[in-house]
């Protein structure tokens, strides 16, 4: 049954039955899923964003990312999402990992690609993001990041972890 039905989510609460035939409550968060691009500019140099989530209230780092539009593929949207955040085109997107960011809750399907090749264009951002800034490191400085806990978003922290050679 759908509890709650918003622009990017519907909330569900579905009733199952576990395999010792227990009836317990699910509430689920249905999700259409998502991209996210570990752009790298060059062969050891990534860009992340700094942006201010409301949900963890405070400014973090992260890869461009975002949810997919209705009919778009996943790299349809890796392309645009690049491109709105950071102001780049792909030369080569190529697939990393799927990911379910939230199992237990979140119906979500994110594809995480890495982006090669990349060619300057620039930023359209969304009029409710609040991206603060485009930062340009090291891959072994992000990494260092996620070691000290200045990288705490799931999909950037994997992402980094995937690109280690």
């Amino acid at each position: 049954m759908i509890i709650y039905s918003g622009k990017k989510i519907n909330v569900r609460k579905d009733e199952i039955v576990l395999d010792d035939g227990r009836k317990v409550m699910r509430e689920v968060i249905e999700h259409p899923g998502s991209a996210a691009i570990i752009p790298f500019i060059s062969d050891d140099e990534i860009i992340l964003i700094q942006q201010y989530r409301h949900a963890v209230k405070e400014l973090i780092y992260e890869i461009p990312a975002g949810t997919l539009d209705e009919g778009e593929t996943f790299i349809t949207c890796a392309g645009r999402e690049l491109e709105e955040e950071i102001g780049y085109k792909a030369g080569t997107l190529e697939p990393l990992i799927i990911l379910y960011p939230s199992p237990g809750i979140l119906s979500e399907t994110m594809h995480i690609f890495k982006a090669t090749n990349l060619v300057k264009t620039q930023t359209n951002h969304q009029a409710d993001e609040s991206i603060k800034g485009i930062v340009q490191m090291k891959l072994s400085e992000a990494l260092e990041m996620v070691r000290k806990g200045l990288i705490r978003d799931a999909k950037t922290v994997c992402s980094i972890l995937m690109c280690l050679k």
